[in-house]
């Protein structure tokens, strides 16, 4: 490997603010929609069989990649094996008629070069026509037009044999359908002015043609036809026509010589390494010597066929029998059936025109599968009926045989088989979209072209087919800001698969599932929403049930955004190095669809359009929303409105959300003035939700006192430096967020918020409690993070009484003059976090005044059986802590923690990490040693400013699922380790302010230490 691809920081996308003002149910205005081509004539043209008859005697010889089939069928198939025999069934019409029809058409038809990409493009064909004045070049394009007209017919008499074709195909066929007759009713005239006689109208143009009068009208007609067809040819994979499988013998060929595509084997399985590495696990242990079924679920593009294949193709050989059976159409049982036996035993002896029954069928395979250890893929299962009309086909010899399914249903996993293991596909991450793209290029994308490229990662909705079409289409375009403007444009006007899953949103989503992807509505489009501030504003807003045993209502919240994920309709932007989730988004698409959806319930149910009902449950500002008519808009931002006014608009308002973000006293007087005249007049009484997080400091109206029912207080990156007295009566809050502001202190009313579940405080500007009331508790509190630590902070009787927290982050401040009450502190601090059995994300700093780290006091955790994260910085002094943490541990980072034995060797234990930290000083040695099969999960490795590391051993076996490696500032390492050769997992290593004789080793192919990297797909080498 001579040559490394290069990575682009994908930075936050600063997506589109619109005021949206929704009332009882949420509301966005949408004016864009999804544009409908022209549908031309209405009056079906008769003679066309006749006229496209004479032609056909003029064009015989065709070569077959001008195939439409070729282009439609086998192009970025998701759904079906290259190659593949697989006869489609129930159409009524065989791929052998089709061919013989389209074997009229001219290779170089625009139509067919804009449907394989090929050729020269819709436009240089039109342009080279205005180029001639020949009155020839007229009677050219009717020509070329005809034979266009006859593919197009071609492949709509194949649409139409369809059973059951979706939405989207269905819509696709009926607008290319009307620019096909809308091209019929201009050529009928044109030719009958011509007269055009009975021996054809090929053979008599050539005598005619002197009789003509040049007329331009027809050029620019057929330009504008053209124009409509090369759009949806391009749009077709938005519409769904790639999944019109049909393979036989016949049509095999057709696809031969399609060109191969333009990104990677490795590009097929971005995002999914975890889930390849579980279901070849799966596939291969020996652990489970019965029957499995694994489950690969997912919706259309979401690359459930690739992740398939490419397991099927990487462990078949571990099979006596094995066979990838496509699925097409409806896919009836009998078919399937007909084509595993197809597969896996041939048809070479059966008499010709027998057909099988569906019990004959399972009967006969039963038989052949006895005693083998088979692995067969079905690859797209449509509904889970037909898996239970199937599964008994396949004998359980409890010899390791494997069926896996790829399909869109979900249900099939609810089955009461024990043996079924579903994964479920992910829209793709907004990191894993952007290596997806920047692979399917194949080239290094322009610094002018990055904004507009990370705009179309961003409006493909994490969706792998449509980034991979949008990628392939623009490798063959100029890498210009027009085309890519052009393909941006087009792409936020389309909604392609997203259709067909809008519609389950109003059919199968559970209610309680569909209010909490509306509420996605209120946020702007395109914001990558904090999972943090979501889940405890659905619970806020009372979305969740109560807590029921120990599962509180976050848990449920996060089970309810897990299942939006898991069916496709919400995107995860970014992901922790943990694997969870921390920010996500609507995809764009789906949102235009649910925002019109809602538009028309509202207008259907109520009679009235969104800005005229009469109060309004939810207040979203924008700001930059230019609507007039948008009421609330001018509220908060215009002029002072009278009484009845607000009153009439707000008194039953539940929340108020702002993305005001402008710096300044405008926005701040602003919504201060709004929030003052509300409460005042006896609006917003109501109100759950006041949620002004990043608005810049904004004035917190004494009667904020009033608002006795609200619950989430949310004013994180505000820079607010204090918080107003009335703050003691807000009684029912229950998320209080102050971090990044700077609040000092805190009120000792605190203690009085019983209903109180999640604090927030700022860290660096020293948030600290005030000393416990008597008889004062917050038992409720799961979170408390950036709490301060100091001398005078009250830890007995105090936080210690705080013995339900889930996440706690604690710095601790030590003062010389202040040694032994500090370190009475730190002693009670340790004893507090010793009681806290619920704990799941613990946070520990230690400072002296200067700043620099300072000594910790930690208890064995070995016990706390929930912890999963741990953030250690300071001196630890009992070092041998590292042997005491609890087996469920995934995330570790440990910083100027001043060890002197290797750590690795203990931490390489833990059965679960995922994520190890080694950051300055945490380790003050020579040497360490990843010893054979140590670190069994573990994903990402950071080593930074070890200073004193020299050699670094890892052994064959070891880091065995290690995906991302950083080394940064260690000064005295040689080398590379040998052992990172056997490490195949490991996918980015990073390498940052090494020594010069370090980096040489690694810089290209001939260096040093190449060999021991040169699988990993990208290698950064940073100053």
């Amino acid at each position: 490997m001579s040559e490394r691809k290069s990575t682009y920081d994908i930075g936050t996308f600063e997506g589109k603010r619109g005021q949206i003002s929704v009332s009882d149910t949420i509301v966005e205005d949408d004016d864009n929609k999804l544009e409908e081509a022209e549908p031309g004539s209405s009056q079906q043209h008769t003679n066309t069989g006749r006229c496209i008859g004479e032609i056909e005697e003029k064009v015989e010889s065709i070569a077959p990649e001008s195939s439409l089939m070729n282009a439609l069928i086998a192009h970025n198939l998701e759904e079906a094996e290259p190659g593949s025999s697989q006869q489609h069934t129930n159409t009524g019409i065989c791929m052998g008629e089709i061919e013989e029809e389209v074997e009229s058409i001219a290779p170089e038809s625009s139509l067919t070069n804009a449907l394989i990409g090929t050729g020269p493009s819709t436009s240089e064909t039109v342009e080279r026509s205005y180029a001639s004045d020949s009155k020839i070049r007229d009677i050219e394009q009717v020509e070329s037009m005809e034979r266009e007209l006859k593919l197009i017919y071609a492949f709509l008499k194949y649409v139409e044999a369809i059973e059951e074709p979706d939405a989207r195909l269905r819509f696709w066929e009926e607008t290319m359908r009307g620019i096909a007759q809308e091209a019929e009713a201009f050529i009928g005239p044109y030719k009958q002015n011509v007269r055009v006689e009975e021996k054809g109208f090929c053979n008599r143009l050539a005598s005619t043609v002197k009789n003509l009068k040049a007329d331009s009208k027809v050029v620019k007609k057929i330009t504008k036809i053209r124009k409509k067809i090369q759009k949806f040819t391009e749009r077709r994979i938005e519409y769904g026509i790639e999944h019109v499988e049909a393979f036989n013998s016949t049509s095999h060929k057709l696809y031969q010589n399609w060109p191969p595509s333009q990104y990677s084997e490795e590009s097929d399985i971005i995002g999914f390494e975890d889930h390849e590495y579980e279901i070849t696990e799966r596939l291969l242990t020996v652990d489970e010597p019965h029957r499995c079924i694994i489950l690969v679920v997912g919706m259309e593009g979401s690359g459930k066929t690739n992740l398939a294949k490419s397991v099927y193709d990487k462990n078949k050989v571990h099979f006596r029998t094995h066979a990838w059976v496509p699925i097409s159409g409806k896919g009836s049982a009998v078919e399937i059936l007909q084509d595993i036996r197809k597969k896996v035993i041939g048809s070479d002896q059966e008499p010709k025109g027998k057909r099988f029954l569906k019990e004959e069928l399972k009967q006969m395979l039963q038989n052949f599968f006895r005693e083998k250890r088979y692995l067969i893929v079905l690859d797209n299962i449509p509904k889970a009926g037909v898996w239970d009309d199937l599964k008994d086909t396949f004998p359980d010899e409890s010899n390791g045989s494997r069926i896996v399914i790829t399909t869109r249903d979900m249900a099939i996993a609810s089955h009461s088989d024990s043996r079924i293991f579903p994964y479920k596909l992910h829209l793709r991450s907004i990191d894993e979209s952007w290596t997806l793209f920047t692979d399917t290029l194949k080239n290094e994308v322009p610094k002018e072209l990055e904004k507009l490229g990370k705009e179309i990662v961003m409006s493909c909705g994490g969706l792998p087919l449509t980034i991979v079409n949008k990628g392939e289409l623009l490798s063959k375009k100029a890498a210009t800001i027009d085309e890519w403007s052009r393909v941006l444009k087009e792409l936020k006007e389309e909604t392609g698969p997203w259709l067909d899953i809008s519609e389950k949103v109003s059919g199968d989503l559970p209610i309680e599932l569909k209010g909490c992807l509306y509420y996605f509505l209120l946020f702007p489009e395109d914001f990558e929403i904090p999972t943090r501030r979501l889940i405890t504003l659905w619970v806020a807003e009372g979305y969740m049930r109560l807590g029921r045993g120990d599962k509180s209502p976050e848990h449920f919240a996060e089970r309810y955004l897990m299942e939006l994920i898991d069916r496709n309709l919400v995107q995860v932007t970014e992901k922790k190095p943990n694997g969870k989730v921390r920010t996500c988004r609507l995809p764009g698409a789906l949102r235009k669809l649910l925002s019109k959806a809602m538009e028309d319930k509202i207008s259907k149910g109520q009679g009235k359009t969104a800005s005229s009902i009469q109060w309004n449950r939810w207040i979203v500002d924008h700001h930059n929303y230019t609507d007039a008519s948008n009421t609330s808009y001018n509220h908060i931002h215009g002029d002072n409105i009278d009484t009845a006014t607000l009153q009439a608009s707000y008194e039953k308002s539940l929340s108020f959300m702002s993305f005001d973000y402008r710096e300044g006293s405008q926005p701040r007087e602003e919504i201060g003035n709004f929030l003052d005249r509300c409460i005042s007049y006896r609006c917003f009484l109501l109100l759950r939700v006041l949620d002004l997080e990043r608005v810049f400091r904004p004035q917190l109206p004494k009667v904020l006192r009033k608002l006795t029912l609200l619950r989430y207080l949310g004013l994180r990156w505000t820079y607010l430096e204090s918080l107003p007295s009335s703050i003691s009566n807000l009684l029912k809050l229950q998320t209080l967020d102050v971090k990044h502001t700077y609040i000092s202190t805190l009120p000792p009313s605190i203690w009085n918020m019983q209903h109180l579940r999640h604090l927030y405080l700022s860290e660096t500007y020293r948030s600290r409690f005030e000393p416990r009331p008597s008889g004062a508790s917050l038992t409720d509190l799961q979170t408390l993070w950036g709490v301060f630590v100091d001398e005078k902070s009250p830890v007995n009787d105090g936080l210690d009484t705080l013995i339900n927290l889930r996440k706690l982050g604690v710095a601790c401040r030590y003062m010389s003059n202040q040694k032994d009450v500090m370190s009475l502190k730190l002693q009670a601090v340790a004893n507090w976090i010793k009681k806290l059995e619920h704990l799941q994300s613990l946070r520990l700093k230690s400072h002296d005044e200067n700043n620099q780290p300072w000594d910790l006091h930690i208890k064995p955790l070995s016990g706390h059986t929930n912890l999963s994260s741990v953030y250690f910085l300071g001196r630890l002094e009992t070092p041998s802590i590292i042997s005491e943490f609890p087996e469920n541990l995934i995330e570790l980072t440990l910083s100027a923690s001043a060890l002197t034995e290797d750590p690795l060797q203990k931490l390489g234990k833990l059965p679960k990490l995922r994520i190890l930290r080694l950051f300055s000083k945490s380790y003050v040695g020579t040497n360490m040693c990843c010893p054979q099969s140590s670190f069994p999960q573990l994903r990402v490795l950071k080593l930074w400013k070890l200073e004193e590391l020299e050699d670094w051993i890892v052994e064959e076996g070891a880091l065995s699922r290690l995906r991302d490696l950083e080394i940064r500032s260690c000064a005295s390492l040689h080398k590379l380790p040998d052992g990172l050769q056997h490490v195949k997992t490991l996918q980015e290593l990073k390498i940052s302010n090494m020594p010069m004789d370090f980096t040489e080793r690694t810089k290209d192919s001939n260096s040093e230490d190449w060999f021991k990297i040169e699988h990993v797909r990208y290698v950064r080498t940073e100053p």
